[in-house]
């Protein structure tokens, strides 16, 4: 029904309770006997005014959640019981994501200086010792921002939760924020066809596992050939002056696709490879203890299926450990606010005699909030290298 059919039929029949039964849905013989006509006037007040625009009738009218809302639930039903919840997955993201923090929201320069770390020079006898120019680093900006939700509860929902089905209800606002910073995350490096080209890329990074950045397959998929090619690749990488970057530990993220191959990978109790620099043959090949169960750690990253819309079950990426000095991506939580943070409202009502209550006083209703404060940043991309696993 459109605002000014309501409007003209709460002019028309401003006191008629079955009328008004009509709008909420109801029969007219219920409505009769549930409202009383200073109710009904009442309401229509409140209807004009959320009508006119005002915000707190609207608040009124719509915020709460009420039996209404959960008619099973609060059927009348003798034999009910409640379904399980499935459970949270968090990907466990910080063992390749960087976590730093914020002091405010004005946003901050992360800065470099290039141009130092070069072999030194030989000096002669009483020769002047040559000088070197540094020089600033493009500065990347780290931004951090406010996200969150809120919810109110009826006093009669809450009464007649008798399977405590609501009680839960504030702590999901937690999950749902801890799910948005873990995609977040994942968007970071994931794109629509599987990595994303604004982190990977040929011609600015060389790190895309293909034979342009030294490996021999393109996009190889999930294998010992292929993280070997990886390996490569992400050896090849160095700093601005020139020398390789000192990378400890690995993260090998794949989406849930590619969970029981890298599995087996990593707990295979030997690798079969190719000898030396020749061909892998039924002759030219080694059997070796699997060395990567103690260079690589496995994450499954089940939200890369949210962002990807090709490419979502090939395609992996490899991490630097987060103890690099410059890690591929970071996550900033503002200062002291490093948890997400559940609030609840404070009652505005007491009750004679003493004891506060916590519902509101106007509208014996609860209301919850979830609040989080996060933000992303890729730092350095020569850091990670990625495969669509596309090639063969």
């Amino acid at each position: 029904m459109e605002a000014q059919e309501i409007r003209t039929l709460s002019e028309e029949a401003h006191a008629d309770v079955s009328e008004v039964g009509k709008l909420l849905g109801l029969e007219a013989s219920f409505a009769k006997k549930k409202f009383s006509t200073e109710t009904v006037d009442a309401f229509v007040g409140l209807l004009n005014e959320a009508l006119d625009g005002n915000a707190k009738a609207h608040y009124l009218l719509k915020e709460a959640a009420v039996v209404a809302d959960f008619p099973l639930l609060f059927a009348d039903v003798l034999d009910r019981s409640v379904m399980a919840q499935w459970a949270t997955s968090i990907p466990a993201w910080q063992s390749y994501t960087k976590i730093g923090s914020m002091r405010d929201f004005r946003g901050s320069k992360t800065l470099g200086i290039e141009g130092m770390g070069a072999i030194l020079d030989e000096v002669g006898e009483r020769a002047e010792y040559p000088e070197r120019a540094p020089s600033e680093e493009t500065p990347i900006t780290r931004q951090i921002k406010k996200y969150g939700a809120r919810f109110g509860i009826s006093f009669e929902t809450v009464i007649n939760d008798d399977l405590g089905l609501l009680r839960d209800l504030p702590q999901k606002l937690v999950v749902a924020a801890r799910r948005s910073e873990a995609l977040a995350v994942s968007k970071l490096y994931v794109g629509t066809a599987g990595f994303n080209t604004a982190v990977y890329n040929d011609a600015t990074y060389d790190n895309i596992v293909n034979q342009h950045a030294g490996a021999a397959a393109n996009n190889p998929p999930l294998s010992i050939a292929g993280l070997s090619d990886a390996f490569t690749v992400l050896g090849n990488h160095t700093d601005i002056d020139g020398f390789p970057l000192i990378i400890d530990a690995v993260t090998l993220v794949v989406p849930t696709a590619l969970e029981v191959a890298a599995m087996n990978i990593m707990n295979a109790t030997t690798l079969r490879v190719a000898t030396g620099g020749g061909a892998y043959d039924e002759v030219n090949q080694l059997d070796v203890r699997n060395w990567m169960n103690g260079r690589l750690n496995v994450v499954v990253d089940p939200y890369i299926g949210m962002t990807a819309t090709s490419n979502a079950a090939t395609t992996w990426f490899l991490f630097a450990s987060t103890s690099a000095a410059r890690p591929a991506i970071q996550l900033d939580y503002l200062a002291g606010h490093e948890t997400p943070e559940l609030f609840s409202k404070v009652p505005d009502a007491a009750r004679v005699g003493g004891g506060t209550v916590p519902e509101s006083f106007h509208t014996d209703e609860q209301q919850f909030k979830v609040r989080h404060i996060y933000g992303t940043t890729v730092i350095d991309p020569r850091a990670t290298v990625a495969s669509n696993g596309t090639g063969s």
